[in-house]
This record gives structure tokens, C-alpha cells and sequence, in this order.
């Protein structure tokens, strides 16, 4: 079962976080993925990350770092406030065998200092 984390994600500056997966290397044979949506039917998302592309993979000490990062240039663009769902997931690539790590609500509040 994944665990439960709401974020805030403030519009117009640089999102980013350190998750901590035990006991599992996700940096070879594994591609991760976070995604957030306005509802979990919503066809189309806010932000789509994968460790190709906006999430930093690490390991040591026994654990995987998962560090996804949103650019200001990117939040700067976001509508606030808003709000939304998101997940994380890693897919072992060579079984298919996807896993849900952490679930919970995304809050983008509005950025009132601009460039």
C-alpha cells in the first residue's frame, strides 16, 4: 500500500523534495514516474516527471533517494490557486511489475512577488 504525502507547490518557485525508498536500489532496472492531475479521472496532466526527465535517482546507506524537481519557469505557469492528485510509481523494467510508493493531494498556491 503507498503512503500518504499532500504537497504544496508554490507557484513561480522551484518544487522539489527528497523521498527515501528502504532496501531497494531504483537506480538500475527500475524507471520511476510522478505525475499530478486536477482529479484522478482527468485525461490530461499538470506535471509528468520520470527519471529521464525531472526526477534525480540516487542510492546509499541502504536506500534509493527520489528527488523530483519542478522548475520555477514551470510552476511560474501553473494556475493558482489549484489543486489536484498526484502518485509515485517505479516499474521494475524487467518484469513489468509497477509499485506505488506515495499517493496524496498536490495545493498550488499563488505567487504574489513576480520578475
Amino acid at each position: 500500500m503507498a503512503a500518504r504525502y499532500d504537497i504544496t507547490i508554490e507557484q513561480g518557485a522551484t518544487f522539489t523534495f527528497d523521498l527515501q525508498v528502504q532496501s531497494i536500489n531504483l537506480t538500475t532496472g527500475y524507471t520511476v514516474r510522478m505525475q499530478g492531475r486536477t482529479s484522478h479521472a482527468a485525461t490530461s496532466t499538470v506535471f509528468s516527471l520520470t527519471n529521464a526527465s525531472g526526477i534525480t535517482l540516487t542510492h546509499g546507506g541502504g536506500h534509493s533517494h527520489i528527488i523530483p524537481v519542478i522548475a520555477a519557469t514551470v510552476t511560474d505557469d501553473f494556475p493558482a490557486p489549484m489543486s489536484g492528485v498526484y502518485d509515485i510509481e517505479y516499474e521494475e523494467t524487467s518484469t513489468g511489475i509497477v509499485t506505488r510508493i506515495l499517493e496524496g493531494s498536490f495545493y498550488v498556491t499563488p505567487e504574489v512577488t513576480r520578475a
